[in-house]
């Protein structure tokens, strides 16, 4: 069984690159892949390129709240406006007038969902068509989406599970102190309430399955998989309980408050918070699977961008206050993992690369092989297969840095050997 044999945490993450930002930021990181978009506290949005953190594009944009990104287009909310904009060229594809968003805005799928201080909207992400609106206020939180359902949670303690494809009200119900996080996962609904409790409730009649006691309020983001959620509360405690029971099955307690809540890739909880520290806990137990140091603080509300890729997990993070420098850093798997595969390589950094069946001259598909010092024969004149042979017998005059007088080419006389007394 999967549960006899758990999988391990991804491999070590390393730092692959940290650039520094002209400036405080306002929203970021996103990240979409191949660029990473950062909004800056002096009114301008940058991208970089994911590869080693240089700047592509950048256009002026006063961000209010967090963005977004769906394939190619960046979701910002500017002024009293959302737009959606080409990722590589930061280019307006799309613009909806008199909408500020009041809370983060959730990209799935083929749709974009704003909450306004009135409204949940939903939008076609492609051409930002307005598809429903749903009377709604006191929505902070990101909503949850799970198939056709979306879940919203407000602060009076208002859920609210509607139709994604028209907004129509699925079921409603109240929770005691109000909702303080959210999420959905495979037909149920968890959300953290003020009482401090965790609620599992069925996704289609909003009946409780479970209810746990998680010792204070939940905060910032959950996380959920096929086995667990994963959450963080108020008293400096990360927990992981069962999905299906809501039986515990590890907790940890933390140094710093983890304000951001949690995020999941690679079998690894990371622990979001203000600090230098971005803290991991192994998905299985809740061990600790170490750190990644970070530049400097984590100023509030910028949560770092942690996805899982087929090369592994990639973490963004942006770290700086108002008194020292700000900076962009990468956190990438540790090793020898390839970035690009191979097949669409059209040639390795600084060195060609043999290609297979096609048969060649080695020094031509090589271009450099150091066999030793000197060369035995020049590579150009090698055959295949490779036949070693002496090379021509030349006087050695200089090495580099020495000089030398001629050798001479006559060899010594050797003696015969003698026996006793001869």
């Amino acid at each position: 069984m999967a549960g006899d044999h758990p999988a391990p945490p991804g491999l070590p993450l390393a730092q692959w690159w940290t650039v520094p930002l002209d400036g405080a930021v306002r929203s970021g990181p996103v990240s979409d892949g191949p660029r990473i978009y950062i909004a800056l506290a002096s009114g301008q949005l940058t991208a970089r390129d994911a590869a080693d953190g240089h700047e592509i594009w950048r256009h002026n944009r006063t961000v209010i709240a967090p963005m977004t990104s769906a394939g190619e287009l960046l979701f910002v909310a500017s002024g009293d406006a959302i737009e959606a904009l080409h990722g590589a060229t930061g280019k307006t594809a799309w613009t909806l007038a008199r909408t500020a968003p009041a809370a983060p805005m959730l990209a799935a799928s083929e749709w974009l969902i704003a909450t306004t201080d009135t409204d949940v909207i939903a939008l076609r992400a492609a051409t930002g068509e307005v598809v429903w609106r749903h009377a709604a206020g006191g929505i902070k939180l990101a909503p949850a989406l799970d198939g056709e359902r979306l879940y919203t949670g407000a602060e009076d303690g208002r859920v609210l599970a509607l139709n994604v494809k028209d907004g129509s009200v699925v079921w409603e119900r109240f929770f005691t102190g109000g909702v303080t996080a959210i999420a959905a996962h495979r037909g149920r609904v968890y959300v953290g309430a003020g009482d401090k409790r965790l609620y599992c409730v069925d996704g289609s009649k909003g009946e409780d399955k479970w209810n746990s006691s998680i010792g204070a309020n939940a905060l910032g983001r959950m996380a959920v998989d096929d086995d667990r959620v994963y959450l963080a509360s108020l008293n400096n405690v990360v927990w992981a309980l069962d999905r299906q029971s809501g039986n515990q099955r590890w907790h940890q307690g933390m140094p710093q408050r983890p304000l951001f809540g949690v995020q999941l890739a690679g079998h690894v909880v990371f622990v979001s918070s203000t600090s230098a520290d971005l803290q991991m806990l192994y998905d299985h137990d809740g061990l600790r699977s170490g750190a990644l140091h970070l530049p400097a603080d984590v100023p509030p509300n910028l949560t770092p961008s942690i996805s899982e890729t087929p090369q592994g997990t990639v973490v963004y993070t942006v770290s700086g206050s108002l008194e020292n420098e700000w900076h962009l850093t990468k956190y990438a798997v540790a090793g020898e993992a390839a970035l690009i595969p191979l097949a669409k390589l059209d040639a390795l950094p600084g060195l060609p690369y043999l290609t297979d069946p096609a048969l060649a001259p080695i020094g031509t598909v090589l271009g450099l092989l150091i066999l030793g010092d000197p060369l035995l024969l020049p590579l150009e004149d090698a055959g295949w297969p490779i036949v070693l042979r002496d090379p021509p017998l030349v006087p050695l005059t200089t090495l580099p840095g020495v000089q030398l007088r001629p050798l001479s080419p006559v060899l010594p006389v050797r003696r015969e050997a003698r026996g006793p007394g001869g």
